[in-house]
């Protein structure tokens, strides 16, 4: 890309910037995300030729400082937009291509990215983009208040509502915050902490009893059972005596036909007897 066209490439950031701010307050979402993703190719282009050496002997430290600003503003008013336009789903790829990789975004564009998909309840992905990002991260970031955010973030829209509270004491030790910033987040949700674990206690508890309850019932219905097919057949035996020998055979028939018949009425199959 010539230096000239870059030059009128940088003098144009402003311009677009603004009109995308001014497009995202009006609510024309898709205008909105025409002009960032138009920016942030010509900013992308611009950052190529500097990896090739034609313009970043003439920059300074706060030039870059100053377009990274600019960089990450659009970007996040492009998150905006996507999910704006209930299109959650493009953000993910599209800033993992723009920054090579979900690990180099900065500490607030990967904030937001958790938001959007724990809003929808992809809490699989929160947590695979949280990991990625602190393994690459978390020993080199300098700024414990950013490490803090999003552990914070992640606590509170991802641990919490998946049921994991009971977690957060382990989940904060396993950072790399500091002994102070982990006490003082372990605090802010100790109340909810504590109703999880007497939560989880009496589901168990609950649990149990039923469990107890339901083998005394069955123990119970058992016993009542056996105890009534004893005194039936009981008191078949002593009819039995009571009738005559020939009369017997007779009336075993009849009951053998009677039971068949209700079989056929129940199952829809008759049963053999004898």
């Amino acid at each position: 890309m010539a230096q000239t066209e870059i030059a009128k490439s940088e003098s144009n950031i402003f311009t677009y910037k603004k009109s995308a701010s001014v497009l995202l307050i009006a609510r024309d979402f898709e205008k909105c995300l025409e002009v960032c993703k138009e920016v942030l190719r010509l900013r992308r282009l611009g950052n190529l030729e500097d990896k090739n050496g034609s313009t970043t002997e003439n920059e300074n430290l706060s030039l870059k400082l100053s377009q990274y600003e600019e960089t990450e503003h659009l970007i996040v008013i492009l998150i905006q937009a996507f999910a704006e336009l209930e299109r959650w789903e493009e953000v993910l790829p599209y800033i993992t291509d723009y920054y090579q990789g979900i690990e180099n975004v900065s500490a607030y564009v990967l904030k937001l990215c958790l938001l959007l998909h724990a809003r929808v309840r992809e809490y699989s992905i929160c947590s695979a983009i949280y990991n990625i990002w602190m393994r690459a991260n978390a020993q080199s970031w300098s700024d414990q208040e950013d490490i803090s955010m999003l552990v914070d973030v992640y606590i509170k829209h991802v641990l919490i509502p998946t049921g994991k509270a009971s977690e957060v004491e382990g989940f904060l030790r396993s950072t790399q915050l500091d002994e102070a910033s982990q006490q003082k987040l372990l605090s802010a949700y100790e109340e909810v902490i504590q109703k999880s674990r007497a939560l989880g206690s009496s589901v168990e508890d609950e649990e149990k009893e039923k469990k107890k309850v339901s083998q005394h019932n069955s123990q119970a219905f058992l016993d009542s059972t056996v105890g009534k097919a004893f005194r039936v057949v009981g008191v078949v035996i002593r009819w039995f005596r009571t009738i005559e020998p020939r009369r017997v055979a007779g009336i075993l028939v009849s009951l053998a036909g009677l039971a068949a018949f209700a079989a056929i009425l129940l199952n829809g199959v008759p049963v053999a007897i004898f």
